[in-house]
């Protein structure tokens, strides 16, 4: 029997997992975090991050168009701020929290939010973010 819109609204489909950084990281090595998937909303967000938002510019004068990102910045700490929760999904962090995950060993927040990425079933996505030459799906992504 096909969802109907209730069921699809009620879906509880976030999964949660616990995760367990690896040794050689200092600081954080052998410590576990839970980890949630990131929601479509904030999978689009991420890749909004990712590519930046084009701009259309058009010059009249010179008859000509301009097309160009901007506003592409870090990602690592965000996704962590989202991604990372308790036992029952609850977030431990917010966006305040930011500032202070970017003072935090680069490598553990990087790695963390790899896992986030992954376990979220973006991988794909953030390939073709760092240049992957997967053009087909770069252009999906772009549409």
């Amino acid at each position: 029997m096909p969802l109907n819109r209730d069921d699809i609204l009620k879906l509880v489909d976030i999964n949660i997992k616990e995760i367990t950084v690896p040794d050689h990281i200092p600081g954080w090595g052998g410590q576990s975090v839970y980890i949630k998937q990131l929601t479509r909303g904030q999978q689009d967000m991420y890749l909004k991050r990712q590519y930046g938002e084009t701009r259309l510019r058009q010059d009249s004068k010179a008859n000509n168009q301009e097309i160009s990102a901007v506003n592409i910045y870090g990602h690592d700490a965000w996704l962590c701020s989202l991604g990372i929760c308790d036992e029952s999904g609850k977030p431990e962090l917010s966006a305040k929290d930011i500032e202070a995950l970017n003072g935090k060993n680069g490598e553990a927040i990087g790695w963390i939010a790899e896992q986030i990425v992954d376990f979220s079933g973006m991988r794909a996505d953030a390939n073709v973010a760092k240049g992957s030459p997967d053009e087909a799906l770069a252009d999906e992504l772009k549409n």
